[in-house]
């Protein structure tokens, strides 16, 4: 059961296995702090979604939610996440409650005041989707006493939960979370893997008067781009997307670069719109998260980092360019949805001196060029009606 492929060192797939040795004397344990026995997924009433908090983990398992809400409709789900991940998954139809009880760090830490309230929850399941770090969801799955516990078990601990998931082989997160909930639905999803946010009537007016703001009408059309990243492994220097971005403008000079970050970001941004000059301009900390989403549909373009706006943008629909985190796997965190391609080289579990020599080595000017075609080629269809 134990995929080599996921881990970074021997040491990791040395611990995976020895817990599969131990799975036995690992059930015992975790029958004994568990409320009750598993039962079937029928039976569920009330379930709990943990992952990893970030923006993009959370934007991810949207693709699925519909699938997992209508493959089991008498389950009411929560989702278990930090503040900013609450905000995307505001007005979820899909979810019954949004708990903005975590951290954004990666050990699903709850907030002290809150673990009383999450406890007196008795929730059925608890659906651990971590890719990564996954012994973190399941931990806290056990604390709580939920009784039915779905995770992966390519990376072990197959004894700690009642439902194992597998794979077929390495597989994209987005791709992984949708084999989880194909398994407790028991119903396949063939539909595309899309993030799906829904911006209220608010988001979409904050929205458009940023648009207007910042004169973005006033271009044959707009490329949206993130350069900046909370991660701490695959963070790359915001000059390769600036040099890619100021080639774009040579082959487009009526086009216009919309840049974006959080608002601790700003000094980054109005450096690179300075660099870029006056066709480009800066929205840091101006809109929440979910006009963000609802500005970039008007977008005819997406390039970046693969943080939080890269999903932004496959939400949106419009093709996405982005250079995915080269420190873990390459099927991981490469492309998942059909409008994204991703820009990085071949390479996997490379240190960060190893990703900046491996982006030395990609086509800047082709770049250049496939975006500023995509993009025509998205405005010209938006304006026909069609997307591409």
């Amino acid at each position: 059961m134990i995929d080599r492929s996921q881990f970074r060192d021997s040491y990791h797939y040395a611990l995976a296995v020895a817990s599969e040795i131990a799975a036995p004397g690992l059930r015992l344990v975790a029958r004994a702090v568990s409320r009750a026995g598993p039962v079937p997924p029928t039976s569920w009433r009330t379930g709990v979604i943990i992952g990893s908090d970030h923006i993009g983990d959370v934007l991810y398992r949207t693709c699925s939610l519909d699938a997992l809400h209508s493959g089991l409709p008498d389950c009411r789900w929560s989702y278990l996440t930090s503040v900013s991940g609450a905000a995307v998954l505001a007005g979820n139809p899909a979810l019954a409650d949004v708990l903005p009880w975590t951290s954004d760090r990666d050990d699903h830490a709850v907030d002290p005041t809150k673990c009383e309230e999450l406890a007196t929850r008795r929730f059925d399941v608890a659906l651990c989707s971590e890719n990564i770090a996954h012994h973190h969801a399941i931990i806290l799955a056990l604390k709580f006493g939920i009784p039915n516990r779905v995770g992966f078990i390519r990376k072990g601990l197959s004894g700690l939960v009642t439902l194992g998931v597998t794979t077929d082989g390495p597989t994209s997160h987005p791709a992984a979370f949708r084999r989880m909930v194909e398994s407790v639905t028991g119903v396949p999803d063939p539909s595309p893997l899309r993030p799906r946010i829904h911006p209220s009537a608010t988001d979409l007016r904050a929205a458009d008067s940023e648009w207007q703001r910042l004169a973005m009408d006033d271009s044959e059309f707009v490329i949206a781009s993130a350069v900046t990243t909370r991660q701490t492994i695959g963070d790359f220097p915001p000059g390769f997307f600036v040099d890619v971005l100021r080639r774009a403008l040579v082959l487009a000079p009526g086009a216009r670069v919309l840049l974006s970050a959080a608002a601790t970001d700003r000094p980054v941004l109005d450096a690179i719109a300075i660099d870029l000059g006056e066709r480009a301009a800066g929205s840091a900390g101006n809109l929440h998260l979910r006009s963000v989403g609802a500005g970039l549909r008007r977008c005819a373009v997406f390039l970046g980092a693969d943080s939080g706006p890269r999903h932004l943008a496959n939400a949106a629909g419009i093709p996405g360019f982005f250079v995915r985190n080269m420190g873990a796997t390459e099927i991981g965190s490469g492309k998942y949805c059909p409008t994204e391609i991703d820009i990085a080289p071949a390479g996997e579990y490379l240190s960060p001196q190893a990703m900046r020599t491996a982006l030395e080595t990609v086509d800047r000017d082709a770049v250049a060029s496939a975006l500023v075609s995509a993009a025509r080629r998205q405005a010209r269809d938006s304006i026909g009606g069609t997307r591409s």
